[in-house]
């Protein structure tokens, strides 16, 4: 069975070796890579002419954005396959050394199976982990029916690099339109698309590499009237695609969304309850304004206890107001004495609790990890 991976680039030389490399080196040798270069001005086609075993297309700059010229990339890259199986990656991340036979496996035993999908360990831009897995994705057995029940895409599917296709689906659904909407990625539309047509598999495990270096598109989701507007388009995207394959729309509500988070159910009210009550005149205060702290404040907020505000270290949300609550930085909770932390970013529990503990906080007494544990 070939296995057809398709790799997009702009301007991330520095990355594409490695990224190629992952893929020269899997353990499965059925494999054809085509890299799509989207006008990159960098040394990328220079780098790209030191491998033989791959088909390289370069055009000018597609002009429309990231994620239109993504969109385009990645089917003009399709239109080159010949593979049963199309692997998506982007030039800046990599392959774990097993990912294609284990995947390729996978749709032999299961015939039935569209699309798979998986999470991404984080490195940085050295290579090193730094113990995140990304996204959280929930345990999900029918997609469709989940988006109706809960009328939530939140936590649902993951990034480009961890994408898998039969080559009949991407033919059913190739070329994208293209629209206004510039916050929605191809791998977005596709898993969405995938959830009212297809039949997806979650893997647990990751079997790619995602770099964070600071120029990832997606970072720039986390300002919050960003992800606002984001949300916004999320939800228009699928019901544009469900209108137009038959199925009823569905409708965004940031109650119904908070309640149907990964974090929301996860959380432990009782040890939360337990923890803050020590002292509940100091209040408490919750480390991370996103989608997680958000959760807990939301699971917390008619318990009548005393809500300090958030912590987060992204100086985007530092003072803005998020639920009505202002968003401090870490820095300025120093001098504050005995206070309260529920620490929210659970994959960052490590790390932020590393940081409490240089300032002589003491885990258990002056912040909790807030989650049930597995």
């Amino acid at each position: 069975m070939l296995a057809s991976v398709l790799i997009n680039n702009y301007n991330y030389a520095p990355y594409l070796t490695e990224c190629i490399q992952s893929v020269l080196d899997q353990t499965y040798s059925d494999i054809e890579i085509i890299v799509y270069d989207d006008g990159s001005t960098d040394n990328s086609l220079e780098v790209l002419s030191e491998f033989n075993d791959i088909k390289v297309i370069s055009n000018s700059n597609y002009g429309k954005g990231h994620n239109l010229n993504q969109m385009n990339a990645v089917y003009q890259a399709f239109k080159e396959s010949t593979g049963e199986v199309i692997f998506l990656l982007d030039s800046d991340d990599y392959f774990r050394k097993d990912k294609v036979e284990k995947i390729i496996n996978l749709f032999k035993e299961n015939p039935n199976i569209d699309v798979i999908q998986h999470p991404l360990e984080e490195v940085d831009v050295n290579r090193i982990a730094n113990g995140n897995i990304v996204p959280v994705l929930k345990k999900v057995q029918d997609y469709k029916q989940y988006i109706y029940q809960t009328e939530s895409l939140f936590h649902l599917f993951s990034m480009t690099s961890a994408l898998i296709f039969k080559r009949t689906f991407l033919e059913n659904v190739l070329p994208l339109g293209e629209d206004s909407l510039s916050y929605i990625a191809v791998d977005t539309r596709l898993m969405q698309l995938s959830a009212l047509s297809a039949s997806i598999f979650t893997l647990m495990e990751p079997f790619a590499y995602y770099r964070k270096h600071g120029e990832n598109y997606s970072g720039k989701l986390g300002d919050v009237s960003q992800h606002r507007i984001y949300t916004e388009e999320l939800y228009s995207f699928f019901n544009k695609s469900a209108l137009k394959n038959g199925f009823d729309s569905i409708e965004y509500s940031y109650d119904k969304y908070l309640k149907n988070t990964y974090f929301y159910h996860k959380l432990s009210i009782d040890k939360c309850l337990q923890f803050i009550m020590r002292n509940p005149k100091n209040g408490y205060f919750i480390w991370g304004a996103g989608e997680a702290g958000q959760s807990i404040y939301h699971a917390l907020k008619d318990k009548g206890l005393n809500f300090q505000g958030f912590i987060d270290s992204d100086e985007r949300k530092q003072n803005c107001l998020v639920m009505d609550k202002e968003v401090l930085s870490p820095a300025s909770l120093y001098d504050k004495g005995e206070i309260y932390i529920l620490i929210s970013p659970f994959h960052a529990y490590e790390t932020i609790a590393t940081i409490l503990k240089n300032h002589n906080y003491i885990e258990n007494k002056h912040f909790i990890y807030p989650y049930m544990e597995d």
